[in-house]
């Protein structure tokens, strides 16, 4: 099997829902790895968030891995959104975000329950 190829059968390497409540937050959930084979994807969706959303909430709860270019779409994403929060459960993340230094501009949270709205 040759890089960037999947197996048949096998979920996409990066899955991304949008949900926009009543009350105009916008919550993206990202599932997957956030890598040079995603990032287009991943990009497109959390700008569109980005610019619809009065808060935008990105739960990386179901993100077992993010790349140096998905951190700066984070860093990105924060600088225009008018309020931008990241869900992070798992520990690699977390230690990414810390080891990079992006998790110190932004607003990290354990759940969504957690944001200030």
């Amino acid at each position: 099997m040759l890089p960037g190829q999947r197996v048949p059968g096998e979920p996409p390497p990066l899955a991304v829902t949008t949900n926009r409540r009543e009350d105009g937050v916008v919550i993206l959930t990202a599932v997957g790895e956030i890598d040079a084979a995603t990032i287009g994807r991943f990009r497109t969706e959390l700008n569109g968030a980005c610019g619809t959303g009065r808060q935008v909430i990105l739960d990386l709860s179901g993100v077992g891995f993010l790349s140096c270019a998905g951190l700066h779409a984070l860093e990105e994403a924060n600088s225009v959104a008018p309020r931008f929060s990241v869900i992070v459960k798992t520990a690699l993340v977390s230690r990414i975000l810390d080891v990079s230094g992006v998790g110190a501009d932004l607003d990290v949270r354990q759940h969504v329950e957690d944001v200030r709205l």
